[in-house]
């Protein structure tokens, strides 16, 4: 009821600002244009200057060529005559944005033309993060997007790395494929358990995680990086209250034949030498109307923690290998099929967690705690770009699965028959979901634009998880399958009242079913369980965003996300579940959780400097958190209401050779009204997230002689104090530590060689207090940062 409040009362404030006349939209009206001849590229900028209109180049679009117009006209008629003989077209999201994208006819006809000799000026970075096609800079989010050069340039390599380009960012570090991404301090605890994850992680229009942990994928010959923050309840659906993470791999280039090849080494101090390779190729088909392109890479990340007791050096070693091969085909001009295989496998010899107390690098545990992660995914999409809009359709199946080992001998006995003692747990974790979704948007610039589709997904989760015993006795033992059904509709609708001002409404109309089964033994059955849950809603969005001035950007948005219900069943033979909200946790059926978001944002950019600032508070209710049993086994909490609220910055310069960018947040995670029977006190904070981070980073390009150049950069990342969970009898804390990188590239002709140093100061700062669920209680645990590490890659384009 209060949410629907909430919607009704901000509805009724945008419904008051559209009753602005219709007059008070200005209507295009000529200009008088005088660009003279140069690359086409730069005079497309010089008009978007002249009309007061931002402009981006769309991945593909290759203007060459020399281009001029003068005289008087609309901005339409200017950009056919720049454009005329290229191969290139425009396309008007909205009144005030252009989008240059590649002719569709001229892909399969014509060769790319070679870049211009002379320097022009670049467009704006395109995004799609909320499934329209838009600039950066007219985004009214709080978004911030990194091309894949970029990333490159600053050697971000996964998602970790992203920490120092984008503000707000947390990623817990469990090890590779075990990790949980946070945003804005909205943290359900390091944990991953049956809660679907907080942030929804992306590849193109493949949703990667449910309630697993990151798979990890390396960011590797992406297009770009974008972190959409903010519940995104009425365009991605559950599991994105904190916002999505979308990684956009380059399109298969019709046009040419190419690739790269990477190798690279590095040393760490006191621990062991790690490597990797990388390759990518592209190729043209039939003539360009297709392409396929290949992406494939193979790392081993050398330990850096001892294990006296086990007699054994460097434990912690992880070996990364996968593929991803994508294909496109261009079956008509205005209808383009493109279809992507990922396969990526990750183990961990041992756990990447030390015992506080034995030192530094040390964990003395009795036996080793390996990890897998293997992700499989396929997806296909087709995009239907007709005169009035786009119509998307695309199709996914992945298989995730998940292994991971514990040390169990601090277990409690009652987990293993009389008599028997515990020796391992093994938990395992398989998702195998189907997702489909067509949406359909309008463009051209009209005042009215619509985006609107349906969802519907179909997930399969098997869950085994078994103590081994040190002698042969009957254990404990759980056997649980989850089905889960949701079906979605969903859209936005935007509406410019003036030239100036555009209002969005927007919201998703779901429904959820969620069936368990779970089977538990201890050598003899001892409980089954099977449950059905229902879950039904509607989330909606709100937003005016307001355009004073090119580059400049304000924006007032609200949003809900939300998360279904599930059921908890692990515990003991004798574990006791209460049966609804204000009972002792665990609950059997624990309820779903909502959040509302509020923001208040800008953005400007300008000759060279862009600024993103906004100001945020989340109201979370019924906070879901996987926490850990007395007898060291999950489950899932509803912890009570919270909120979250802070202020982020962003900022970035570029002048000539010189580069400059920097984050700040300061955020305030709160738990306000604990649950009953939860573990956590008012005031007492949101675990794993700190209240204050910042990162600083400047490169400079340096040319030498011939066709070589130097870039050298260097990177600072500050992470601030911050508690392990919210259990504050054993709230563990870490993090307060800074990471400093210098790196320096060389780059002659195909050719490129960088050497890194990270952590150069050798920070042993505790990145995660946690390790083992079983000893969490007993010892101080704790992450520490990776040594300083000198690194090496060398690079050959072809």
């Amino acid at each position: 009821m209060q949410s629907r409040r909430r919607t009704l009362g901000l509805a009724g404030v945008l419904v008051a600002l559209g009753t602005v006349p219709e007059t008070a939209l200005a209507r295009e009206t000529a200009l008088s244009i005088a660009i003279p001849e140069q690359p086409r590229q730069g005079a497309l900028m010089a008009l978007a200057r002249q009309a007061g209109v931002s402009m981006g180049f769309a991945p593909g679009a290759r203007c060459g060529g020399r281009a001029a117009v003068a005289g008087r006209m609309d901005l339409d008629q200017a950009l056919a005559r720049l454009l005329d003989g290229s191969d290139c077209v425009a396309f008007r999201p909205d009144p005030r944005t252009v989008v240059i994208r590649a002719r569709p006819s001229s892909r399969a006809q014509r060769p790319a033309e070679p870049p211009p000799q002379a320097p022009t000026e670049v467009g704006e970075v395109v995004v799609t993060a909320d499934k329209t096609e838009t600039l950066l800079s007219a985004s009214p989010y709080g978004l911030t997007a990194t091309s894949g050069a970029e990333l490159e340039r600053r050697g971000v390599a996964d998602v970790r790395d992203l920490t120092l380009l984008a503000a707000g960012v947390t990623v817990t570090n469990l090890g590779p494929g075990r990790d949980k991404v946070l945003l804005r301090g909205l943290s359900d605890g390091p944990l991953t358990g049956h809660t679907q994850s907080t942030v929804g992680l992306y590849l193109g229009d493949l949703r990667l995680t449910y309630n697993a942990p990151n798979p990890d994928l390396p960011l590797i010959d992406l297009a770009r990086v974008e972190v959409l923050r903010g519940p995104q309840g009425s365009l991605y659906g559950a599991g994105s209250i904190g916002g999505i993470l979308q990684l956009v791999p380059r399109a298969p280039d019709t046009a040419l034949v190419s690739g790269r090849m990477t190798l690279g080494a590095s040393v760490t101090a006191h621990g062991a030498p790690s490597g990797l390779a990388e390759g990518v190729w592209n190729l043209p088909l039939a003539g360009g109307r297709g392409a396929a392109r290949a992406v494939a890479w193979y790392e081993v990340v050398g330990g850096y923690l001892d294990n006296p007791r086990q007699g054994r050096t460097d434990v912690d070693r992880s070996t990364r290998r996968g593929l991803r091969v994508s294909g496109l085909w261009r079956a008509q001009d205005d209808l383009v099929l493109e279809a992507t295989l990922v396969d990526q496998a990750i183990t961990t010899r041992d756990a990447h967690y030390v015992n506080a107390a034995d030192g530094p690098r040390v964990r003395t545990t009795t036996v080793a705690e390996p990890h897998d992660n293997d992700f499989l995914a396929v997806f296909a999409t087709a995009r239907w770009s007709p005169g009035w809009g786009e119509l998307t359709a695309s199709i996914g199946a992945l298989d995730h699965e998940v292994g991971t080992v514990y040390d169990a001998t601090r277990a409690p006995p009652t987990l293993v028959a009389a008599g028997g003692r515990p020796s391992t747990f093994e938990d395992g974790n398989e998702i195998r979901s189907l997702v489909t979704e067509v949406r359909v948007s309008s463009s051209n610039g009209r005042r009215l634009r619509l985006t609107a589709g349906v969802f519907n997904a179909i997930g399969d989760q098997r869950l085994d998880s078994e103590v081994r015993p040190a002698d042969p006795a009957p254990a404990y033992a759980e056997v649980r399958r989850d089905r889960l059904r949701e079906g979605a509709a969903f859209g936005e609708v935007s509406y410019d009242v003036a030239r100036d001002v555009t209002l969005t409404v927007g919201g998703r109309l779901y429904a959820a079913r969620l069936r368990t089964r779970s089977d538990i033994t201890l050598g003899v059955p001892i409980r089954g369980f099977t449950g059905v849950s229902h879950d039904t809603g509607f989330a909606p969005k709100l937003l005016a965003a307001y355009r004073p001035a090119p580059g400049l950007t304000l924006y007032v948005l609200a949003a809900e996300g939300y998360r279904t219900a599930g059921f908890n069943t692990s515990g003991e033979a004798l574990q006791v579940f209460g049966s609804s909200l204000g009972d002792t946790q665990p609950l059997r059926r624990y309820v779903g959780d909502e959040l509302w978001s509020y923001e208040a944002g800008l953005r400007w950019r300008r000759d060279g400097l862009a600024v993103r600032a906004a100001a945020f508070q989340a109201d979370w209710t019924d906070i879901q958190a996987d926490l850990v049993l007395p007898s060291g086994l999950p489950f899932t909490a509803n912890l009570g209401d919270g909120r979250s609220r802070g202020v982020e910055i962003e900022g970035s310069f570029e002048r000539g050779r010189l580069s400059l960018a920097g984050n700040l947040v300061w955020q305030d995670p709160d738990l306000l009204r604990p649950a009953p029977g939860s573990p956590g006190r008012s005031g007492a904070g949101l675990p794993g997230v700190p209240d204050l981070t910042f990162a600083a980073s400047a490169t400079y390009r340096v040319a030498l002689a011939g066709d070589r150049d130097l870039d050298m950069a260097a990177s600072y990342a500050y992470t601030g104090r911050s508690r392990l969970n919210m259990d504050t009898r054993n709230a563990a804390a870490m993090g307060g530590y800074g990471e400093l990188r210098l790196s320096a590239t060389v780059r002659s002709g195909d050719y490129s060689l960088r050497l890194a140093l990270d952590n150069v100061l050798g920070s042993r700062g505790d990145t995660l207090a946690f390790g083992n669920p079983f000893t969490l209680r007993l010892q101080a645990q704790a992450t520490p940062l990776r040594p300083r590490t000198l690194a090496l890659r060398i690079a050959r384009d072809f």
